[in-house]
């Protein structure tokens, strides 16, 4: 079979049409479940089988997980030759372009991202200076500014910049005679003109306080993509020649913006793909997939049209119990408006005793919950499943908690993977009221919390006496805790008590005077080492232990985003603006847990899209649940503003059907619709309507039960011991240089960094080197696409990447800064004689070996000379003499991977590979041979054995243990892989 066959293999009719569609617009209606991904990465790779230049094939996503995946199954598709496909999401298009092109908007390249939080704080933080009266009321001021936000947002979406509002208000004064008509009455008019300038010169000054700061909002990143490409022609033609084949996955939910970027991309060439599911749209506002859909077709009239129907996911009890569902959302959909058959066709056998749909009722919620655990339970324990081939998907975060609880009293391990609740976890509390407690001395809240803690763990009855004289005396807590510390004031507190208030006491002023002049980070990373609360977590070595430990480590990524956007590092700076998120509304999702791990998944809807699981239990159906009511924007855009077709019946019903249609797929065997008449409250609940429209001939089995059980389930009274969960086994296992080189280091490092991922404070080694790194990959994707790159463009990438953390003083870190400028222009002259004419540029690349194991990098430059390949890499460590360079390189681990990687994409050895070295210019030289591929390979392998056999021993010896960041929290006698217990 030659590598053609090998891409369109075991593709059926459908899915070979598009995928060997020549050129030309295509609209492929892909259902739930037929194989969208596989179609669309496999066109990617036929195109570059049938000569299409790799890099001419722009393809477009929502997510950056569907974009790495996308990657990976394009480049395991084409092995012997590299794909330098561009792959991303649309912002971090718009985002590079932008970036790459900021000199031509008036911008400068170190622009921030802010995100929905941090506008809302702008806005406050100016609210006075906005233009604002009706949306800025005298009793409640903020009442608006969440709103305005969305609303400037919804704007953006539909390609509306102030400009274009404020010539709106310009029209309503022009037509005011058949407004005034429209309206009734010309008070009612004059007030809603009043509202529109209001909202247009806030919008305006709005875009002026982000450029003042340089900051960017998400909308930004495609409208003022938009505005480059319609104001600056040279500019979109580069990126129409640049890209000739455009592809975009979940078109449905595109915005009127992306779409509008898709055609000016797409240009004269009309070769645009777009893969969408109308079915599927559950995150645009009133029908705007309907609208992208059905304007594609309108605007490419010759496009051809596909449908997949084969489903490989589903049972067909559950695909016909999801048609009937969505049928009511007719004739709105697709399948009616362009006359096409949509009923999916499943292709998966029935095993096992029952497949399908079942609906049952309860009278309680906490008898529905306890159904659902107990369900998952005895499965288990028969062996028919295991955990982690159930889901049980909720309609909202808050909804969770019932069914959570009972998890827990059958010992069930679960994960609940909502949008929200990092906030709320108890290790991350920890540390917001730690934070809290230490820059504000009278949040006597925080301070209680703190003590309460598992890391202070000061009892009950001494915390209360210490309480109740507090609020007696009208003193904040910590005055009372530090007067009993210091014997000033005798209360009858315990021997133990009163050592661990004086601990409290001494750490909370400890802490207090470090965070006025150290970073946030600091203060906590300083805190998690010195109590020893991370190595508690270690030394526990279970499975809560690492979700905690990953959690704090994503908690810490958003104080340090914070630092960066706001440039704000004194951590009694930083709490204030944090207190400000949090009050905005800010509340971002917890660890990602690893989807190998044996547990139940816990998650809403809308977090489950893209997921399949073998059970299903879609919970708590009923009327006011899901579908939820519709909560209308408290500021409304104007319908003469939007330019999507907005579809006729009720939005929000249609929508929340949709999500229930995306639950119901989502299962692969069996389906439960759990629903309760009592969820708290007077009256009774009403089932789900969609439940009765999803069912045929719904007889749903009710289930009563006497209180006392209810009472019994709530409390937990279980006998039940907790079940094995069972080993990921073989699977895949994927490998970066770095994770090799880690594990080789010491094995035990490799489980801090990469699998609990413990969070470390930033070293001024890894910040310098990674501001010149991006200066340089910056000069030479310029150079690569045909513009030689000034050198105020670099300098400003290589300030836009600085962070002034980890240096050991002020001076310190003002010494490497004007080193790295200084180096830049040395490199920069040193380029301008001749120099790299780089043909790959940050390119990243997949090696698919035997026993699932996937070994994957980034080439950062590859130069063609007369001989072949060389593969470049630049390193900021001091080197200075050549004999030093060359032994360097020719012992480069990396680089003898990376050319394993290349023999394996491009099926022969590179050239040569060198190592750059920044500060002196030298250049180390080193060349491999077949021999060194063996060495290669058996690297691989070896790193990938022992991660599988979970091997963790560590490997101490005086080096490496001396420069490890992890050794406060290890010894240098190693730390047992298996209990995690400290051996002295």
């Amino acid at each position: 079979m030659d590598h053609t066959e090998d891409i369109l293999s075991g593709l059926n009719e459908e899915q070979l049409l598009a995928v060997t569609h020549t050129c030309g617009p295509l609209l492929i209606i892909a259902g739930a479940g037929t194989g969208k991904t596989t179609v669309i990465t496999r066109r990617i790779a036929h195109l570059i089988q049938s000569g299409t230049d790799p890099g001419s094939i722009l393809a477009l996503t929502f997510t950056e997980k569907a974009a790495q995946e996308m990657e990976e199954r394009v480049d395991r598709l084409v092995p012997y030759g590299y794909t330098n496909v561009h792959i991303s999401t649309f912002h971090s298009f718009g985002d590079r372009v932008l970036r790459d092109n900021a000199l031509s908007l008036g911008m400068v390249p170190d622009f921030r991202i802010l995100s929905e939080a941090e506008c809302i704080i702008l806005l406050k933080e100016h609210l006075f200076d906005l233009p604002l009266e009706y949306y800025r009321p005298s009793g409640n001021p903020t009442r608006y500014l969440s709103s305005l936000v969305r609303f400037i947002g919804r704007l953006k979406d539909e390609d509306v910049s102030p400009e274009d509002y404020l010539n709106f208000c310009k029209r309503l004064e022009e037509n005011r005679k058949d407004y005034i008509e429209r309206f009734g009455d010309e008070r009612t008019f004059e007030d809603y003109l009043s509202q529109q300038r209001e909202l247009a010169l806030t919008y305006a000054r709005y875009q002026e306080l982000l450029t003042r700061y340089g900051y960017l909002d998400y909308g930004d990143q495609i409208l003022l993509t938009l505005k480059l490409f319609r104001t600056r022609a040279t500019v979109l033609r580069h990126y129409q020649r640049r890209f000739q084949h455009i592809l975009a996955d979940e078109f449905q939910d595109t915005n009127y913006a992306q779409f509008e970027l898709l055609k000016l991309l797409a240009g004269g060439h009309r070769n645009i793909t777009v893969v969408a599911d109308d079915d599927q749209s559950i995150y645009k506002f009133r029908g705007a997939a309907v609208s992208n859909v059905i304007n594609f077709q309108k605007v490419y009239p010759d496009c051809k049209l596909i449908t997949l129907r084969t489903n490989y996911r589903s049972v067909q009890p559950i695909l016909d119990s999801a048609y009937r569902l969505i049928t009511h959302n007719n004739p709105e959909r697709l399948e009616v408006k362009s006359g096409i058959d949509k009923r999916l066709i499943s292709t998966v056998e029935p095993e096992g005793q029952w497949c399908g749909v079942q609906h049952i009722h309860f009278d309680t919620l906490a008898k529905e919950a306890d159904f659902v655990a107990e369900t998952i339970y005895e499965r288990v324990r028969e062996r028919r499943a295991r955990f982690r081939d159930f889901a049980i998907l909720v309609r909202a975060n808050s909804d969770a908690e019932p069914y959570l609880r009972a998890l827990e009293h059958w010992h069930i391990p679960y994960r609940f993977s909502g949008n929200q609740g990092l906030y709320l976890r108890e290790e991350v509390r920890l540390l917001v009221s730690l934070l809290r407690a230490i820059t504000d001395y009278s949040d006597n809240v925080s301070l209680f919390h703190l003590a309460r803690s598992r890391v202070y763990g000061l009892g009950a009855g001494d915390l209360i006496e210490c309480n109740t004289l507090s609020r007696r005396r009208h003193r904040p807590l910590f005055s009372i805790l530090r007067d009993v510390a210091q014997g000033e004031v005798v209360l009858k507190v315990s021997e133990e008590g009163l050592l661990t208030i004086r601990r409290l006491v001494s750490d909370i002023e400890r802490f207090g005077q470090m965070a006025m002049d150290e970073p946030a980070g600091r203060v906590l990373y300083t805190f998690l080492m010195d109590t020893g609360y991370l190595k508690g977590l270690m030394d526990e070595d279970s499975e809560r232990a690492h979700e905690e430990i990953q959690n704090i480590s994503r908690f810490f990524e958003i104080i340090t985003h914070l630092e960066d956007t706001l440039h704000i590092k004194k951590a009694a700076l930083i709490v204030e603006h944090l207190n400000l998120l949090m009050e905005a509304g800010d509340s971002p999702g917890t660890a990602e847990p690893d989807p190998d791990s044996d547990f139940v998944h816990v998650l809403t809807v809308h977090k489950a899209k893209g997921l399949e699981f073998a059970v299903v239990f879609m919970v708590g159906l009923v009327a006011d649940r899901f579908p939820r009511r519709e909560r209308k924007d408290a500021i409304e855009v104007p319908e003469e503003l939007i330019k999507d077709i907005l579809p006729s019946g009720d939005f929000h019903l249609q929508e929340e059907r949709r999500l229930f249609y995306v639950g119901m797929t989502r299962a692969k065997e069996e389906l439960f619709l759990t629903s309760a008449s009592d969820y708290g409250g007077v009256r009774a609940k009403k089932v789900s309507r969609f439940v009765l429209e999803a069912v045929d001939k719904p007889k749903a089995l009710s289930v009563k039960v006497h209180p006392l059980e209810t009472l019994k389930v709530m409390a937990g009274g279980r006998s039940t011991e907790p079940l094995e969960c069972t080993s990921p086994g073989n699977g895949p296992i994927s490998l970066s240089y770095y994770q090799v080189d880690d594990y080789l280091t010491c094995p035990l490092k490799y489980k801090f960094v990469h699998i609990l991922r413990i969070p470390l404070l930033p070293h001024h080694t890894i910040i310098y080197g990674k501001s010149v790194h991006d200066a340089i990959s910056f000069f030479f994707r310029r150079r690569l696409e045909g513009y030689e790159p000034q050198e105020e463009e670099v300098l400003g990438v290589f300030r836009a990447s600085w962070r002034g953390e980890g240096f050991v003083s002020k001076e310190h870190e003002l010494m490497r800064f004007e080193e790295g400028i200084a180096g830049l222009k040395r490199f920069m002259e040193r380029q301008s004689k001749g120099g790299i004419k780089p043909k790959v540029v940050e390119r990243d690349f997949y090696v698919t070996l035997e026993d699932n194991i996937l070994f994957r990098g980034r080439w950062d430059l590859i130069e063609e000379r007369g001989e072949g390949a060389y593969i470049i890499d630049f390193k900021t460590s001091d080197v200075r003499e050549q004999k030093k360079a060359d032994r360097k390189t020719k012992e480069s681990t990396q680089l003898l991977l990376y050319a394993f990687a290349y023999l394996r994409n491009f099926g022969e050895l590179p050239a040569g590979c060198e190592l750059h070295f920044f500060e002196s210019g030298l250049i180390g030289r080193t060349s491999f041979d077949e021999k060194d591929m063996e060495k290669a390979l058996s690297i691989i392998k070896g790193v990938a054995e022992g991660i599988k056999m979970e091997d963790f021993t560590p490997k101490p010896n005086y080096l490496n243990c001396n420069m490890c960041a992890f050794n406060s929290i290890c010894s240098e006698s190693g730390i047992s892989s298996k209990s995690g217990t400290l051996r002295i």
